[in-house]
Formats: structure tokens, sequence, C-alpha cells
């Protein structure tokens, strides 16, 4: 089992929600706020876990519009997960997201821990 601090990802879901979603497809309308922290994250460590994630396409971020369109594929991320993680009560979201990052995400967590050493 995979331990990481999911505080992070509790506090950023607050700013996300789901403006479209069609399985293979959602768009996220994000608060300003999460912008602004945005550019103290290293783009080549979020790169690589992206990149890390399999079924995730393309992800393209507009800051202008606050929104970020995530392609997927739904065979291998379901569209549920997307509303478990963003509208859920904490303690369900918190469950999947372990779940997956003992699973489905184990090679995006490999990703974070290489590119810290």
């Amino acid at each position: 089992m995979t331990t990481i601090d999911l505080t992070p990802f509790l506090n950023l879901r607050r700013h996300l929600k789901i403006a479209h979603h069609i399985p293979g497809r959602i768009r996220l309308r994000v608060g300003a706020s999460v912008f602004k922290d945005l550019g103290k994250v290293d783009t080549q460590i979020f790169d690589r876990i992206l990149g890390a994630i399999d079924g995730i396409r393309d992800v393209r971020v507009n800051a202008a519009a606050g929104s970020v369109v995530i392609a997927y594929t739904p065979t291998v991320i379901q569209s549920s997960w997307w509303e478990t993680l963003l509208k859920a009560d904490d303690c369900k979201a918190t469950a999947l997201l372990q779940r997956l990052l003992d699973t489905e995400l184990a090679p995006a967590v490999s990703a974070v821990n290489n590119a810290k050493t």
C-alpha cells in the first residue's frame, strides 16, 4: 500500500467542478486561485506524472477560461471515477484515490518518486 498525503488532493478538489463530461473527455471549471498556485508547480514533474497515468491521452489547461480539458480512455479510466473523486464526500474520494494509487496509478507514483531522487 502506497502512503501519500492526500490532503493536497482534498484541498484541490474544492476548486474543481465538472462543467461537461462525456466518456473519454471531461472539462473541469477551475477556481482562479488554483492557477496562481499552479505557478509554483514544477511542470516537468507534472508532465511526468500525467505521462505515467495509463489512459490519459491529453490535458489542456486554459487559464484565461478557467478550465482544464482531459481526454482519457474510458476503458482504462472509468467515467464514474471522476464523479467520485470530485463530488463524493472526502471519505469516499480518499478511499477511491488510495485504491487507484495502489493499482492503476502506481506508475505515476513511481514517476513522482523517481523525480524526487
